[in-house]
Parts: structure tokens; C-alpha cells; sequence
């Protein structure tokens, strides 16, 4: 395991370049035309997304690609801006593939709009994009418990603005399974 030094985002020039490294591989799936959902069926897609999910992990931890610890840092940069503005137009959208290829290539799943605070998540469940819905719950990098400048969680937002039923009980289990490993009291509106 490298230690701090070794890792490339130990420093902000190294974050920097990480995302430099990030968006000419975006560039380079875009060019590729994305490419298509990960597999047939439900078992097919699990498989992929373990597999992705251990690379990445790799590369987080090797300091290779960006940690949710270092979006902080990055408010201000603006690549890290314009390609979290085309992630979440994808997530507007309802664009499985390259949502798909934004977190194969490591793009932070819990990327945060800085006006709203929304993630791909919140979006996609607002709009009712259950096809990217089921990426990002795929992919195993979600924080289910993230809330917008609001207060809200995504599956207050498939319930209010995507009024879909089935999304919102399914994301809430998700909510409640993470609240329990993190060992939260879930809650639907943030006390004040």
C-alpha cells in the first residue's frame, strides 16, 4: 500500500493533475461513443460493476484517481466544474451509458452540484431515470444519505418530483441499510 507521499493526489498539484488524467480519459470514452450498458442482465451487470468496483478501489487507494475526501478541494477548479457540470446533464438526462462510463473511468459518484448541492442520484431520481438510477446504485458508490442545500435526500425527490413509488422505496432501503452500517439515526428532514 503507498503511503501518503507516494500517492498522486497527497498534493493539490497532484489532484490537479488528477483530474487533468480524468478528463482525457472521459475525452477519449467520448470519442469511443461511451459504449454500451454493461451487460444483458441484472447478474451480468453485478459482475461488471464488481469488477470496476475493485479497480477503482485500487486507484483510490493508490492516490491514482479522486476521492469524495478531495472534492472539497476542488470547488473551485474549473475541470473539475465543467466535467461534473456534464455528469449531472447526463444524470438529467437519463444517460446510462455515459453516467456508466464517468464512474468506470473515476469520476466521484458523489460529485455535488455547487448551486443546488444534488448529486447524479438526487437528479436521476427526480427525473425519473431509472435506467441511471440502476448505474449508480450498481456501481457501489453512492451515498445514499447525502443531502441537497434543502435538506433532502434522493429518494425524497423520486417521491416528490419523479413521483415514482417504486424508486423511492427501493432507494430508501438503501438509505436505511447505510444509516445502519454508519450507525446514523435516519431521519427524513435534517433536525434543526
Amino acid at each position: 500500500m503507498p503511503t501518503i507521499e507516494e500517492k498522486q493526489t497527497a498534493t493539490p498539484e497532484g489532484v490537479a493533475l488528477s483530474v487533468s488524467q480524468l478528463r482525457a480519459r472521459i475525452e477519449k470514452r467520448r470519442q469511443a461513443a461511451w459504449q454500451p450498458e454493461p451487460g444483458e442482465t441484472a447478474q451480468d451487470r453485478r459482475k461488471h460493476w464488481e469488477e470496476v468496483g475493485k479497480n477503482l478501489t485500487e486507484k483510490l487507494t493508490g492516490g491514482e484517481y479522486i476521492a469524495d475526501a478531495h472534492l472539497t478541494q476542488l470547488t473551485d477548479d474549473r475541470a473539475m466544474i465543467s466535467l461534473g457540470r456534464e455528469f449531472l446533464k447526463a444524470a438529467r438526462r437519463g444517460n446510462p451509458q455515459m453516467l456508466g462510463a464517468f464512474i468506470e473511468e473515476g469520476f466521484p459518484a458523489n460529485y455535488q452540484s455547487p448551486q443546488t448541492g444534488q448529486t447524479a442520484l438526487h437528479i436521476s431520481a427526480a427525473t425519473k431515470a431509472r435506467m441511471a438510477l440502476r448505474i449508480l446504485v450498481g456501481c457501489g458508490r453512492c451515498d445514499y444519505l447525502l443531502r441537497d442545500h434543502q435538506g433532502r435526500l434522493a429518494s425524497e425527490l423520486a417521491y416528490l418530483f419523479g413521483e415514482d413509488r417504486p424508486a423511492t422505496r427501493w432507494l430508501r432501503i438503501h438509505e436505511r441499510r447505510q444509516a445502519k452500517a454508519q450507525r446514523i439515526k435516519l431521519t427524513r428532514r435534517p433536525q434543526i
